[in-house]
């Protein structure tokens, strides 16, 4: 794996963040070797190519699929009262196989044109391994 890879890209910046499917899709289109833009590139391949690199991720027991959760029902307020930053959140595996997980993503995210919102689908959480193999792809990259 890597850096210019599609699934090395979604580890990379699993390092800071949990990443939702419209990231990954987008991570994805960054590594394909072409020059056409994102909103042009065909649909179908780019849904395809973003499978392959969950399906690598998952099975390498790199990522765990889930759902982002709010902790609390409304963002934390100031001394003053006022709201200091959206609601804190946790990431929240989902209670089935890896299998199972991939193809409720494959049944939920069926259309390759269905718009991506953050969250509509799932998200993707770097295990502890994830996180070390992103730190030596990112070492690489700089050493």
């Amino acid at each position: 794996m890597t850096e210019d890879d599609g699934a090395a890209k979604v580890l990379l910046r699993g390092l800071y963040d949990a990443v939702s499917l419209a990231e990954v899709r987008f991570l994805v289109s960054l590594a394909e070797p072409d020059d056409v833009p994102y909103l042009e590139r065909e649909p179908v391949a780019l849904r395809e190519a973003s499978l392959r690199a969950i399906d690598l991720l998952v099975g390498r027991g790199l990522v765990e699929l889930g759902d982002v959760v709010a902790v609390a029902a409304v963002p934390p307020e100031s001394e003053d009262g006022r709201r200091t930053g959206p609601p804190p959140v946790r990431f929240e595996p989902w209670p089935l196989s890896n299998e199972e997980g991939l193809e409720r993503i494959r049944r939920e995210w069926w259309d390759p044109e269905r718009d991506l919102d953050p969250g509509n689908v799932v998200w993707l959480q770097n295990t502890s391994t994830g996180d070390e193999v992103a730190r030596a792809i990112e070492a690489a990259r700089h050493g």
